[in-house]
């Protein structure tokens, strides 16, 4: 009788459904051990090897880089984050200045300036950023494969229709994979931000990271069914799961293929209401897949990656070409940049930061720009250039009272000044403030008469509003979307910011979820910022709805007490006004 499928539960990095046999990449890190060096010109010929590994990484992310196809050229981005890191002092001088000072091979001091590296990342809260040390794990990956002469399996030798199982897959191993090759993707390692997450949902193909220990349950020639939706793999499936699995399959690519065929109309309400449906992103990379999944402009586009893993801030020129090619990307629709976020979790070795007790609570985002007025007048400048070659929008981060927005509007209009005395034509920009602390709610109506937007940013308003550490397992229960006072502040903003005439956006998590989006329409928000895989959902959810049942919901929504009775009501209310296409999400909110 043949045994019972094994199940893993991973992280969903890429959705889709995928079923076929493995090929393994590796089982995986490399070992390294530690060798003293007895003669001191040892000492010399491993900072030799050092180099020379380098030099040959550089040279193959090179020609990886060289052989993109053009359908993902974008992703080339990537690759240049690698080279940078691989000419960066901290991790390659570091590696030499423990080869000397500590008399070990080459190896073992790159681990070293490696554990040195990912102390420094392990203190950064936001999960996109920490996610970053990943990168550098790659590259120093690469290097020590180089050093060992262990090297995992070429992607191109793949075989067809493969699932392809590895330890980790960097981005120039999955960039150098192909839909039409490779059936899916299943990783030891990983999340939903890292840069591999991000190459396969631009790929299209189906991804399961966070797995911990695929590779010691499968071979090459195992058969496994990957659900990219749940996370989930089955390893060596019965019958029964594999005749299931083939249906939802093909459900999954009708559904897609409706979901994407639709992404690309306006959301616009049944009583013709339309709200604008844009992306939050990062890097430059994803601008194709936000595109491909509906989204009509950048509501944030996050600016301090630029910033961290480097000694010195980047210059202006660095930040110009990088906005420039994203807002010549997303043209005709508009981006928005918000100004460096960096304090707090988020820390640039480049920039002084001051020790603090709650670093949260201190000199961080527009505080610390405003305190160092040369690099921000350095991004400043940059920004503006950019604008002359497509729509661009300005928004400050963490604004809590009306001087420091005008402190940062005088610098930018001193800024402006400055660069049409240069002859450079600078357009009108709007300029727009994040609504993340209780106190600029307090003042919306004060602020709304200086800016020409206002952006919810939920994920800080809740988190200070509450007093709450998200990522604090002790009270990360506490934080919550549906808290009315968090409620009833989104509806204070959005009444002071439409008095006032200028629009109210939402580019915190909140903004994505299905669940709330009947409840943000129904406060009155104009605009919603997301993810790009959530963009198509909630565009065919907002063509089912009337913002007329939104309002009348929100209403009674308002005068409940607790998070709980509010819940209950939207899942009560909800099925009456939805499309029964979304019932199985309501269910899985529920549970």
């Amino acid at each position: 009788m043949k045994q019972e499928s094994i199940k893993l539960k991973g992280i969903g990095a890429s959705p889709g459904i995928a079923i076929g046999e493995v090929f393994l990449i590796d089982r995986g890190r490399i070992k390294v051990t530690q060798r003293p060096l007895l003669r001191p010109e040892e000492i010399e010929l491993e900072v030799a090897r050092l180099r020379g590994a380098v030099s040959q990484a550089l040279s193959e992310l090179k020609a990886i880089k060289n052989k993109i196809p053009d359908e993902i050229l974008g992703q080339s981005s990537i690759i240049d984050a690698h080279l940078l890191i691989l000419n960066d002092p901290l991790l390659i001088e570091r590696t030499i200045s423990f080869i000397r000072q500590e008399k070990v091979n080459a190896e073992w001091a790159l681990v070293m300036a490696l554990r040195e590296i990912e102390r420094a990342f392990s203190n950064i809260e936001d999960e996109y950023l920490r996610n970053r040390f990943q990168d550098v794990q790659h590259v120093v990956d690469r290097i020590l494969g180089i050093l060992t002469g262990t090297r995992p399996a070429d992607p191109a030798a793949i075989p067809n229709q493969a699932i392809v199982v590895a330890h980790d897959l960097s981005p120039a191993d999955t960039i150098q994979m192909r839909p039409n090759r490779v059936l899916a993707l299943l990783t030891n390692m990983g999340s939903r931000t890292s840069h591999t997450a991000i190459v396969a949902r631009s790929l299209g193909i189906p991804a399961v990271v966070g797995l911990e220990k695929i590779t010691d349950l499968v071979s090459s020639g195992s058969f496994v069914i990957v659900d990219g939706l749940e996370g989930l793999v089955i390893i060596e499936p019965t019958q029964e799961e594999i005749a299931r699995y083939e249906g939802l399959r093909d459900e999954f690519e009708r559904f897609r293929l409706e979901i994407v065929r639709a992404a690309h109309l306006p959301a616009e309400t049944l009583d013709g209401h339309q709200i604008k449906v844009k992306a939050n992103i990062e890097l430059l990379e994803e601008v194709p897949v936000i595109l491909e999944h509906g989204a009509e402009g950048v509501g944030l586009f996050r600016t301090e990656f630029l910033y961290l893993n480097r000694s010195t801030p980047p210059g202006e020129e660095e930040l110009y070409q990088v906005y420039r090619e994203v807002v010549e990307r997303l043209a005709p629709f508009p981006v928005t940049i918000r100004t460096l976020d960096i304090g707090g979790d988020k820390l640039a070795r480049g920039i002084h930061h001051p020790r603090e007790t709650n670093p949260a609570l201190g000199l961080r985002s527009i505080r610390l720009c405003l305190k160092e007025p040369e690099i921000f007048r350095s991004q400043l400048r940059a920004i503006l250039r950019a604008s002359l070659y497509g729509r661009l929008r300005i928004m400050f981060p963490m604004v809590s009272g009306l001087q420091e927005l005008l402190e940062a509007k005088a610098l930018l209009a001193e800024v402006i000044e400055e660069l049409r005395s240069e002859g450079i034509n600078i357009p009108s920009i709007p300029i727009g403030a994040m609504i993340e602390v209780p106190t600029a709610v307090a003042i919306a109506d004060i602020l709304a008469q200086e800016v020409d937007f206002f952006s919810i940013g939920t994920n800080d308003l809740i988190q200070y509003s509450l007093a709450i550490d998200r990522v604090n397992e002790h009270v990360a229960h506490l934080y919550e979307p549906l808290h009315p006072g968090i409620l009833r502040m989104i509806k204070q903003v959005t009444e002071v910011g439409h008095e006032a005439g200028i629009e109210v956006g939402m580019c915190g998590e909140m903004a994505g979820e299905l669940l709330y989006v009947p409840l943000l329409l129904g406060l009155g928000l104009d605009e919603l910022s997301m993810n790009a895989l959530s963009i198509p959902r909630v565009k065919k959810l907002i063509r089912c709805l009337k913002v007329s049942e939104c309002q009348e919901l929100a209403r009674e929504i308002l005068k409940l007490a607790t998070p709980e009775a509010i819940k209950e009501l939207l899942l009560q209310r909800l099925p009456k006004i939805l499309p029964e296409s979304f019932a199985d999400l309501l269910e899985k909110v529920a549970a």
